[in-house]
Parts: structure tokens; sequence; C-alpha cells
């Protein structure tokens, strides 16, 4: 695992952060109702050992991630709804957490189009959810599962993918 890439998937904490405060959304659609859900990811992303290279690169904090993505069976592109948070701070100082909410773009695609936040842990067997954020695409498994990297101690990647089930 290079250290780059793990860098990437944890630079997007500031990047939704930032982003969040200029999208205007409204709100998490229905949580499965309305819009043909396909499947539900939960991601997240610590980095808290200050002695870890990494963590003192991006920060101590971390990203809180609830997507659904949107679509009808059979469908290969729509709409993700997005909550979530993410949080940073400074030892001895304070910190603070901002919130993560909008509908973004998804598609689906035959390998990564995006960064691949498994690590490689996932064959890409099914394809892959990519998911466009502002200023990074992020690549979850289509295949439902549980999937994990832990490069350190208090520095964690925690992924969810399940089925969304029939819409109501």
């Amino acid at each position: 695992m290079r250290p780059l890439k793990f860098l990437k998937v944890m630079l997007i904490a500031g990047t939704l952060a930032a982003s969040s405060a200029a999208i205007t959304a409204t709100g998490v659609l229905a949580y499965g109702h309305a819009d043909g859900p396909i499947a539900q990811i939960e991601f997240s992303g610590n980095c808290n050992n200050p002695d870890f290279g990494f963590c003192q690169q991006v920060g101590l904090g971390g990203i809180w991630l609830w997507i659904e993505i949107d679509g009808g069976a059979g469908a290969t592109s729509g709409d993700a709804d997005i909550a979530g948070s993410s949080c940073g701070h400074v030892r001895g100082v304070g910190g603070g957490a901002f919130s993560i909410r909008g509908e973004f773009e998804w598609w689906w695609s035959a390998t990564p189009e995006g960064e691949d936040v498994t690590f490689g842990t996932y064959s890409g067997a099914d394809g892959y959810y990519n998911v466009g954020l502002p200023g990074v695409v992020l690549s979850f498994p289509v295949t439902t599962g549980h999937y994990s990297f832990h490069p350190a101690p208090a520095v964690a990647i925690e992924l969810q993918v399940a089925p969304s089930g029939p819409a109501t």
C-alpha cells in the first residue's frame, strides 16, 4: 500500500468539508423509499496516531459517510445521496467537525475510476460504484461485504456495502 494513495483518501475529508459549505442540498431523499435505492455504503476513515507519519502530514481526525446509491435495479448510473461528517483536531489546541450532505453523481465501472477505498482488498469481480465528489472520485466495491484497512494503531479505514432491498 503506497502512502500517497492512502493520503489521497484521507484528504477527501478536507475536500468534502470545504465543499459542503457551498452545496445546497434538499437533504437525503426518503432513505430508500422514493428514489429506487440499489445499495447503501458506510465509510469511515480515521487518522488519530500522532506518531504515524501520514497523520502528521494530513492532521489528526477522520471522516464518516453514509451513501445511498440510487437508480433502481439494473441501473449503471444515477444519484448518490450522502450524509456524514468530518472532523479534525490539533493536540493541545482543539478542533471541530463539519457536516457533509448532498446529492452527487455515481456510475458503475469494471475497474476503479477514482480512489479505490478498499486499498486493494477487493478483487473487483462485480465492478465499482464510482461516486463523484468535488475534487475527487471515490470507487466503492459493488459486492456486499465489509472491507477493512489498518496500517498502524489508531489509523483505520472501514467500509460496509449493503443492498438496500426493494423500494417501498
